[in-house]
């Protein structure tokens, strides 16, 4: 039998945490993942649920947790997407530090208790768990957690890019996140978000544990068929992050950021268009006309893409050619 028990060894100071779980249509994964944030070792944490206009039987599960356990809050919105429902928690929280799952997940009975030890210890203002792809049950001695201290965070998320982009496999303090809304109305907001937050932390930890459950089951944004809607939002995320860093204190982490992060946002939109099989005329020309308004703005530059990604781009130009 797993033995979960917190470690009352630890020097660990008391802090509560703000879960924050968008939901919307997940009725057959919500218990699953609230389970997981209620049963957590570290317990002084409230868990914020924004029912995002869903129209299954979430209000109803929502409402029976609600009931049975306190710490559970539920925020009722009409549909205005995740960005929308996470910007509504924030402001609700009140905790000291904040963590996000989404409502599809489900986390490690330590993982609370395990990020805010590595943050505590090596005060870092954010703890994360590198290893996003896989989930680990097992129990973590927190007497010997191992973690890593990063002095450059924001060089150390561009170059893992993997657990670097997203958000939800992060403690943050509160204070440093409260007033940095996500983008509104788009797909793919994690990124813009994290890089620019990135850019004015100076101590960041991780720790080598598979915390995160990640469902592969439910259809993800990336594996949901691609249209111009998205290659218009990674437009929009490109466009922010670069009126970001045009700030005169970032402004030297521009190239980097630029060459890195832009650099894979563009390949990741660009191999999506490749392999595309849907409206394919419509999404190749939209494309190259986004392209060439980035490009004209100075969010990017064609000699930094990697070569496979011109290669790519040029086929994706020439299909239409032949036409």
């Amino acid at each position: 039998m797993l033995n979960y028990a917190q470690d009352i060894t630890t020097d660990i100071l008391p802090a509560k945490i703000s879960i924050i779980i968008p939901v919307y249509n997940c009725a057959e994964y919500l218990p699953r993942c609230l389970n997981s944030v209620l049963e957590q070792t570290h317990t002084d944490s409230e868990v914020i649920c924004v029912n995002d206009g869903s129209i299954d039987d979430c209000a109803e599960i929502l409402a029976d947790y609600a009931e049975k356990d306190k710490r559970v809050k539920v925020i009722t919105q009409e549909n205005k997407g995740q960005s929308a429902a996470r910007n509504v928690a924030l402001q609700a929280t009140r905790g000291d530090y904040i963590f996000f799952v989404d409502a599809d997940d489900f986390i490690h009975p330590q993982t609370l208790e395990v990020l805010l030890t590595a943050m505590q210890k090596s005060g870092a203002e954010v703890a994360a768990t590198t290893e996003t792809k896989h989930y680990n049950a097992t129990p973590i001695n927190i007497s010997d957690l191992q973690y890593e201290v990063h002095q450059n965070p924001l060089l150390h998320i561009l170059q893992n890019e993997a657990s670097g982009s997203v958000i939800w496999n992060k403690l943050y303090k509160r204070e440093l996140i409260q007033d940095r809304p996500f983008i509104e109305g788009i797909y793919f907001e994690d990124w813009p978000w994290v890089t620019c937050l990135f850019a004015d932390i100076e101590k960041y930890v991780t720790v080598p544990y598979a915390l995160y459950g990640y469902n592969t089951e439910n259809a993800s944004t990336m594996r949901s068929s691609f249209s111009v809607r998205k290659i218009d939002n990674y437009a929009t995320g490109i466009r922010a992050v670069t009126q970001y860093f045009a700030a005169p204190k970032r402004q030297n982490l521009w190239s980097i950021v630029r060459k890195i992060r832009i650099g894979a946002s563009l390949r990741h939109l660009i191999n999506a268009v490749y392999h595309n099989k849907e409206e394919r005329v419509e999404q190749d020309k939209f494309l190259f006309a986004t392209l060439k308004q980035l490009h004209n703005e100075k969010c990017f530059y064609y000699r930094e893409l990697r070569f496979k990604v011109l290669i790519r781009l040029a086929k994706i130009w020439l299909r239409n050619k032949e036409k």
